[in-house]
């Protein structure tokens, strides 16, 4: 009976073999190599040839990169963000617009809120998001419309 080191050798060996050409090719190559290790030019040249191929693997990766983000902006088309005001902003931009330019005060009195604070948070909001631009005169902020809701209403027509 034939002991499994035995059976494990034998089939080692056997792949030994099938590699034996390949590996005898690498082994010259590298004992070749190693003659030259000392020499700072082939040193140079090795590593010239490095930055070569990886030049080359670099520019391959991005074209890569710039096929893969075309198929997925034609599979996902980036949608426009679009922001719908609430109806308050709304009624807000609406007198904007009819007026020509509001204050704290106007939207105090248009939303029956109990103190222009209030008001002058929600200017300042529409203001951030882009909707309103900020007038200083003298002590005095008004607010005028930048660009239209994009909600349809009667006074706002969808772009």
């Amino acid at each position: 009976m034939t002991s499994p080191d035995a059976v494990m050798k034998e089939s080692n060996t056997g792949l030994f073999n099938q590699l034996l050409k390949e590996f005898s090719d690498l082994t010259i190559d590298i004992a070749e190599i190693s003659k030259h290790c000392s020499d700072p030019f082939f040193i140079a040249l090795l590593l010239f040839q490095l930055a070569k191929e990886r030049e080359h693997t670099n520019k391959l990766l991005e074209e890569i990169n710039k096929k893969l983000s075309a198929q997925q902006s034609q599979r996902w088309p980036q949608l426009e963000e679009q922001t719908i005001l609430s109806e308050a902003d709304q009624r807000i931009i609406a007198l904007a617009e009819q007026k020509g330019m509001i204050n704290a005060q106007d939207v105090k009195e248009l939303l029956a809120y109990n103190c222009v604070n209030a008001g002058s948070q929600r200017l300042n909001k529409l203001f951030r998001e882009g909707h309103l631009a900020k007038v200083r005169s003298g002590k005095k902020v008004f607010f005028v419309v930048k660009k239209t809701s994009l909600l349809p209403t009667p006074n706002h027509p969808q772009k």
